[in-house]
């Protein structure tokens, strides 16, 4: 799969597009959007929005509905308990 080559501007400006999307479905619901993602692409996220924290997880707030990016290791998708 070819990797997303677009400025922070286009990536905004497609989470816009989902945001208002997914506020259509449901008007007065509280939306919130988790990205697991590998270190690379958690990497290039972080920089893309100039967030230089040294953390596994931030969130951006766009048209009222908060974006959660955390690395894979924080998201336990398989259902397995430690």
């Amino acid at each position: 799969m070819a990797k997303n080559q677009e400025g922070v501007n286009g990536i905004i400006q497609k989470m816009a597009m989902v945001s208002d999307g997914l506020l259509d479905i449901i008007p007065n619901s509280k939306v919130v959007v988790v990205y697991s993602l590998n270190d690379n692409d958690f990497n290039m996220i972080k920089l893309q929005v100039n967030d230089f924290s040294n953390t596994n997880q931030f969130k951006i707030d766009i048209s009222g509905t908060e974006f959660i990016f955390l690395k894979e290791t924080q998201l336990n998708m398989s259902g397995d308990t430690p």
